[in-house]
């Protein structure tokens, strides 16, 4: 991390009086929980805070009593009378600073991307590869599993005091983005302010209970025909398995409840990597990628033009399921092969 970044944020923050934050489409618990310790540490510093979500924010956050102030993106809120697109300086300021959560790539801004265009300066805060949003500030660690460890080491460099509250976040945003250290970012650093955030007296059983165990009963039936469509194929390196629209609408699935079901097909024993298909829209697919060990799905994502981790990526890709299907298990074969002769 470029110190410098730190301190060219922390100074913009202290200059700015109204700040936004928003964050990634479809929220998870890392920009959520780093949202709402940030939000809070400028509350304490006596700023105007709004924080903006596009997409619903799963009920097992709730004991983040703060996330009730979350508001939704509602672009015609902020331009009645600027076309989409427009330029700063045409559009009134509604913000001083816009803070970008956990996201380097414009389309997963979502709605709040118009907001851009009503804050006088805009930050990127994230921990992607070669984040390529638009802004005045880009404050980037890829060396860090989850934006809660670097808002840790900004608020700890700066001497922001960690409330209970803001450490519950945080350790929200470290557990989630690194599947309760299981995942194979985790890192000793990770630990590190894991430990930090226990020594502030978090109540850590009732988090990981209700981020990593406790589950709606209405979820069995649908994770029952699910698991009924795991396919296995590349001698069971791959796992395939999908929603279509027909289940999401049946069991209205939210998009937490979902992609916790991927956890079936990712931890099968000698899966490599799993592909999991949501039907959003008529042939229009939300994919997820996951692996284990050196194959790299982000490189898989990103030929098919979409993005992420190494280890956990996502596109959208329209088609008929079988053609899409086709073409993203190629690319995943290819990978394997590419990772086995490394």
């Amino acid at each position: 991390m470029d110190k410098t970044n730190f301190r060219n944020l922390h100074a913009m923050i202290i200059k700015a009086e109204s700040i936004a934050i928003s964050m990634h489409v479809r929220p998870d618990g890392d920009c959520i929980g780093t949202a709402e310790a940030l939000r809070l540490a400028l509350v304490d510093m006596g700023k105007k805070v709004d924080v903006f979500t596009d997409g619903q924010i799963p009920s097992h956050f709730s004991y983040l009593d703060g996330i009730k102030k979350f508001r939704q993106c509602k672009v015609d809120e902020w331009c009645s009378s600027c076309a989409a697109g427009s330029k700063k300086s045409k559009a009134k300021y509604l913000y001083d600073l816009m803070i970008i959560i956990d996201t380097g790539d414009e389309h997963r801004v979502g709605a709040c991307q118009e907001l851009k265009f009503r804050c006088r300066r805009v930050v990127v805060f994230d921990h992607h590869l070669n984040p390529t949003i638009d802004a005045d500030l880009i404050v980037s660690n890829p060396t860090r599993a989850s934006v809660g460890e670097m808002m840790f080491e900004y608020f700890r460099k700066h001497k922001i005091n960690i409330t209970k509250p803001m450490a519950e976040a945080l350790y929200t945003a470290v557990s989630s983005d690194t599947g309760c250290f299981l995942f194979p970012n985790t890192t000793a650093y990770t630990h590190e302010v894991a430990s930090e955030l226990l020594n502030i007296g978090i109540d850590v059983a009732n988090i990981n209970y209700s981020n990593f165990r406790v589950y709606d009963p209405k979820t069995l039936k649908g994770l029952m025909e699910v698991l009924r469509r795991i396919q296995f194929i590349n001698k069971g390196k791959i796992a395939i398995t999908y929603l279509d629209r027909k289940l999401v609408k049946k069991y209205d699935f939210n998009h937490d409840e979902r992609h916790r079901f991927q956890r079936y097909a990712s931890d099968a024993s000698g899966v490599m990597v799993s592909i999991f298909l949501t039907e959003q829209t008529r042939d229009s697919f939300n994919v997820s990628l996951r692996s284990h060990g050196d194959v790299n799905v982000a490189s898989v994502a990103a030929d098919l033009g979409g993005g992420g981790h190494k280890n956990a990526s996502g596109l959208t890709m329209e088609g008929k399921y079988k053609d899409v299907i086709k073409k993203i298990v190629e690319r995943v074969e290819k990978e394997l092969k590419l990772t086995k002769s490394q």
